[in-house]
């Protein structure tokens, strides 16, 4: 396995790919917007392609109780999910680190996420799905940020605990 160290202006299409497997359990690496997204834009069509076959055949009446084609349609959807949960995020925190984030500031969201997630029902269900979908939101604007953008030189240990240092530090003025 080799880390990704993807370049801005340098990811086409059949590169993204590539480094999408390459780096199946790469969390350590950087992924730009163009891998990112190209590699998603796959993920997509991939994905919609069961779904695409259920419609057809319900389009065209054909009945899918617990026959074989079910079967086979559930077997597809689940490896689908094992072949793609890993690589999926693995350059989903490439893509954090690349504009700035911490991989335990990643993970810290995503537990965040989770834990207002599993509450968005009962009583108080509004202020936790509203707590997750800000933290989702957040996640998804990160990924649409330029290589290093919300990066650093910050010495505040919360700022530090969520942000990568910047590479260049700022040039103090001398008295």
């Amino acid at each position: 396995m080799r880390e990704i160290q993807e370049t801005p202006g340098q990811v086409t299409f059949k590169s993204a790919w590539r480094d999408y497997f390459k780096g199946y359990f790469d969390f350590t690496g950087r992924t730009t917007r163009a891998g990112y997204w190209w590699a998603m834009l796959i993920l997509m069509i991939v994905w919609f392609m069961p779904f695409f076959a259920l419609l057809f055949a319900q389009a065209a009446k054909v009945q899918l109780k617990m026959s074989g084609a079910l079967v086979l349609y559930i077997i597809v959807i689940g490896l689908l999910g094992v072949l793609t949960f890993i690589p999926t995020l693995a350059l989903s925190v490439r893509r954090y680190r690349d504009a700035g984030l911490n991989g335990r500031g990643a993970v810290v969201l995503w537990l965040l996420n989770g834990f207002a997630s599993r509450f968005t029902s009962g009583n108080q269900g509004g202020a936790w799905t509203l707590i997750s979908a800000l933290i989702g939101l957040t996640l998804f604007i990160i990924t649409l940020l330029k290589t290093d953008t919300i990066t650093t030189n910050s010495d505040n240990p919360l700022v530090a605990f969520f942000l990568r240092k910047s590479a260049s530090q700022p040039k103090r003025s001398e008295h």
